[in-house]
Protein backbone atom coordinates (compact mmCIF):
# COMPACT_ATOMS: atom_id res chain seq x y z
CA UNK A 1 0.00 0.00 0.00
CA UNK A 2 1.28 3.41 -1.24
CA UNK A 3 2.23 6.17 2.02
CA UNK A 4 -1.51 7.49 3.18
CA UNK A 5 -2.39 10.68 5.16
CA UNK A 6 -3.79 10.36 8.25
CA UNK A 7 -7.23 10.90 6.82
CA UNK A 8 -6.60 8.44 4.61
CA UNK A 9 -5.38 5.84 6.81
CA UNK A 10 -8.38 6.21 9.47
CA UNK A 11 -10.72 5.97 6.57
CA UNK A 12 -9.24 2.95 5.33
CA UNK A 13 -8.61 0.97 8.64
CA UNK A 14 -12.25 2.35 9.62
CA UNK A 15 -13.66 0.49 6.38
CA UNK A 16 -11.85 -2.62 7.16
CA UNK A 17 -13.13 -2.42 11.45
CA UNK A 18 -16.82 -1.35 10.05
CA UNK A 19 -17.33 -4.29 7.22
CA UNK A 20 -16.00 -6.87 10.25
CA UNK A 21 -17.78 -5.46 13.10
CA UNK A 22 -21.00 -3.31 11.91
CA UNK A 23 -21.73 0.33 12.75
CA UNK A 24 -22.39 -0.49 16.64
CA UNK A 25 -19.49 -2.56 17.53
CA UNK A 26 -16.96 -0.85 15.90
CA UNK A 27 -15.17 1.86 18.28
CA UNK A 28 -13.56 4.81 17.72
CA UNK A 29 -10.76 3.49 20.05
CA UNK A 30 -10.39 0.33 17.72
CA UNK A 31 -9.59 2.61 14.65
CA UNK A 32 -7.12 4.66 16.39
CA UNK A 33 -5.59 1.51 17.64
CA UNK A 34 -5.35 0.03 13.93
CA UNK A 35 -3.76 3.33 12.95
CA UNK A 36 -1.34 3.21 15.53
CA UNK A 37 -2.45 6.89 16.75
CA UNK A 38 -4.28 8.44 19.55
CA UNK A 39 -8.01 9.12 19.77
CA UNK A 40 -7.90 12.91 19.77
CA UNK A 41 -5.92 12.53 16.31
CA UNK A 42 -9.21 10.72 14.84
CA UNK A 43 -11.58 14.10 16.19
CA UNK A 44 -8.80 16.13 14.21
CA UNK A 45 -10.65 14.69 11.04
CA UNK A 46 -14.08 13.28 11.90
CA UNK A 47 -16.23 14.94 14.71
CA UNK A 48 -17.83 11.65 15.41
CA UNK A 49 -18.55 7.78 15.06
CA UNK A 50 -21.16 9.02 12.84
CA UNK A 51 -19.15 11.03 10.64
CA UNK A 52 -16.22 9.20 10.44
CA UNK A 53 -18.94 6.28 9.06
CA UNK A 54 -20.35 8.86 6.51
CA UNK A 55 -17.22 9.59 5.11
CA UNK A 56 -16.53 5.87 4.76
CA UNK A 57 -19.15 4.87 2.88
CA UNK A 58 -20.93 7.35 1.37
CA UNK A 59 -18.50 7.90 -1.67
CA UNK A 60 -19.34 4.15 -2.21
CA UNK A 61 -22.92 5.26 -3.09
CA UNK A 62 -21.92 7.86 -4.98
CA UNK A 63 -19.55 6.21 -7.02
CA UNK A 64 -21.70 3.23 -7.98
CA UNK A 65 -24.55 5.78 -8.49
CA UNK A 66 -22.68 7.44 -11.34
CA UNK A 67 -21.28 4.11 -12.45
CA UNK A 68 -24.40 2.92 -12.92
CA UNK A 69 -25.98 6.33 -14.72
CA UNK A 70 -23.17 6.06 -17.03
CA UNK A 71 -23.57 2.64 -18.28
CA UNK A 72 -27.21 2.53 -18.53
CA UNK A 73 -27.79 5.74 -20.99
CA UNK A 74 -27.99 3.11 -23.91
CA UNK A 75 -29.11 0.53 -25.66
CA UNK A 76 -32.53 -1.71 -25.31
CA UNK A 77 -34.06 -2.11 -21.98
CA UNK A 78 -32.70 -5.68 -21.71
CA UNK A 79 -29.27 -4.03 -22.12
CA UNK A 80 -29.59 -1.18 -19.79
CA UNK A 81 -31.02 -3.75 -16.92
CA UNK A 82 -28.31 -6.14 -17.66
CA UNK A 83 -25.85 -3.26 -17.79
CA UNK A 84 -27.08 -2.03 -14.69
CA UNK A 85 -26.82 -5.44 -12.83
CA UNK A 86 -23.41 -6.05 -14.57
CA UNK A 87 -21.86 -2.38 -13.01
CA UNK A 88 -23.69 -3.09 -9.77
CA UNK A 89 -22.25 -6.61 -9.02
CA UNK A 90 -18.30 -5.98 -10.60
CA UNK A 91 -18.29 -2.44 -8.08
CA UNK A 92 -19.42 -5.08 -5.32
CA UNK A 93 -16.28 -7.19 -6.52
CA UNK A 94 -13.69 -4.69 -6.16
CA UNK A 95 -14.93 -2.89 -3.18
CA UNK A 96 -15.33 -6.07 -0.72
CA UNK A 97 -15.53 -4.04 2.31
CA UNK A 98 -18.18 -1.52 1.32
CA UNK A 99 -20.25 -5.24 0.07
CA UNK A 100 -19.92 -6.79 3.82
CA UNK A 101 -21.02 -2.65 4.85
CA UNK A 102 -24.28 -2.93 2.85
CA UNK A 103 -24.93 -6.38 3.35
CA UNK A 104 -24.96 -5.35 7.25
CA UNK A 105 -26.91 -2.61 6.86
CA UNK A 106 -29.71 -4.43 4.84
CA UNK A 107 -29.52 -7.03 7.42
CA UNK A 108 -29.83 -4.41 10.24
CA UNK A 109 -32.71 -2.38 8.66
CA UNK A 110 -30.23 0.03 7.23
CA UNK A 111 -30.75 1.85 10.35
CA UNK A 112 -27.59 3.93 10.23
CA UNK A 113 -27.25 4.56 6.62
CA UNK A 114 -26.41 8.26 6.64
CA UNK A 115 -29.34 10.34 4.71
CA UNK A 116 -26.87 11.84 2.05
CA UNK A 117 -25.95 8.07 1.30
CA UNK A 118 -29.74 7.42 0.58
CA UNK A 119 -29.93 9.79 -1.47
CA UNK A 120 -27.31 8.41 -3.90
CA UNK A 121 -29.04 5.12 -3.40
CA UNK A 122 -32.02 6.28 -4.56
CA UNK A 123 -30.39 7.85 -8.02
CA UNK A 124 -29.58 4.30 -8.30
CA UNK A 125 -32.99 2.83 -7.87
CA UNK A 126 -34.81 5.78 -10.11
CA UNK A 127 -32.49 4.44 -13.31
CA UNK A 128 -34.09 1.12 -12.09
CA UNK A 129 -37.48 2.52 -12.65
CA UNK A 130 -36.50 4.15 -15.93
CA UNK A 131 -35.15 0.84 -17.25
CA UNK A 132 -38.25 -0.53 -15.95
CA UNK A 133 -40.54 1.84 -17.36
CA UNK A 134 -38.69 1.94 -20.72
CA UNK A 135 -39.05 -1.84 -21.16
CA UNK A 136 -43.32 -1.99 -20.55
CA UNK A 137 -43.33 0.91 -22.75
CA UNK A 138 -42.33 -0.90 -25.49
CA UNK A 139 -44.02 -3.99 -24.37
CA UNK A 140 -40.94 -5.96 -23.43
CA UNK A 141 -41.40 -6.66 -19.88
CA UNK A 142 -44.20 -7.10 -17.85
CA UNK A 143 -45.24 -4.76 -14.92
CA UNK A 144 -43.36 -5.41 -12.06
CA UNK A 145 -42.72 -4.11 -8.98
CA UNK A 146 -39.41 -1.87 -8.65
CA UNK A 147 -38.28 -2.49 -4.87
CA UNK A 148 -38.67 -6.15 -5.40
CA UNK A 149 -36.08 -5.94 -8.51
CA UNK A 150 -33.79 -4.27 -6.85
CA UNK A 151 -34.04 -5.92 -3.63
CA UNK A 152 -33.50 -8.87 -5.78
CA UNK A 153 -30.12 -7.49 -7.21
CA UNK A 154 -28.71 -5.96 -4.12
CA UNK A 155 -29.38 -8.65 -1.90
CA UNK A 156 -28.00 -11.43 -4.01
CA UNK A 157 -25.04 -10.00 -5.05
CA UNK A 158 -23.76 -8.86 -1.46
CA UNK A 159 -25.03 -11.63 0.09
CA UNK A 160 -22.88 -13.75 -2.55
CA UNK A 161 -20.03 -11.65 -1.98
CA UNK A 162 -20.33 -12.05 1.85
CA UNK A 163 -20.83 -15.76 2.30
CA UNK A 164 -17.37 -17.42 1.17
CA UNK A 165 -16.79 -19.09 4.80
CA UNK A 166 -20.29 -20.84 4.78
CA UNK A 167 -20.38 -21.93 1.10
CA UNK A 168 -17.00 -23.23 1.62
CA UNK A 169 -18.26 -24.75 5.05
CA UNK A 170 -21.27 -26.54 3.38
CA UNK A 171 -19.66 -27.91 0.85
CA UNK A 172 -17.15 -29.82 3.04
CA UNK A 173 -19.65 -30.72 5.24
CA UNK A 174 -21.58 -32.65 2.54
CA UNK A 175 -18.98 -34.04 0.86
CA UNK A 176 -20.15 -33.43 -2.64
CA UNK A 177 -17.93 -32.52 -5.34
CA UNK A 178 -20.07 -31.66 -7.57
CA UNK A 179 -20.96 -28.50 -5.62
CA UNK A 180 -18.60 -25.96 -6.97
CA UNK A 181 -17.68 -22.36 -5.82
CA UNK A 182 -18.56 -20.37 -8.93
CA UNK A 183 -17.09 -17.25 -10.34
CA UNK A 184 -18.97 -13.67 -9.53
CA UNK A 185 -18.98 -12.79 -12.67
CA UNK A 186 -21.13 -16.13 -13.89
CA UNK A 187 -23.13 -15.04 -10.64
CA UNK A 188 -23.90 -11.64 -12.56
CA UNK A 189 -24.53 -13.33 -15.44
CA UNK A 190 -26.97 -15.78 -14.33
CA UNK A 191 -28.48 -13.07 -12.22
CA UNK A 192 -29.42 -10.81 -14.50
CA UNK A 193 -30.77 -14.26 -16.93
CA UNK A 194 -33.55 -14.87 -14.68
CA UNK A 195 -34.48 -11.38 -13.67
CA UNK A 196 -34.69 -10.30 -17.50
CA UNK A 197 -36.37 -13.42 -17.99
CA UNK A 198 -38.93 -13.55 -15.30
CA UNK A 199 -39.53 -9.79 -16.73
CA UNK A 200 -39.96 -10.02 -20.41
CA UNK A 201 -43.58 -10.09 -21.73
Amino acid sequence: MSKLSKKELILHHAKSLFSKHGYELTTLEAVAKACNITKPAIYYHFKDKAALYKAVICPEFTAIAENIEQNTQEGSPQERLQNYIKTFGEFLISHPDFSAIFSREIANGATTIPDDCIEQLSRTFKQLINILDAGMKENLFREATPFLVQMMIVTTLTSYNTTKHLRERIAKAIQNEAVQEPNFHNIIDSLSDKIIKGLQC
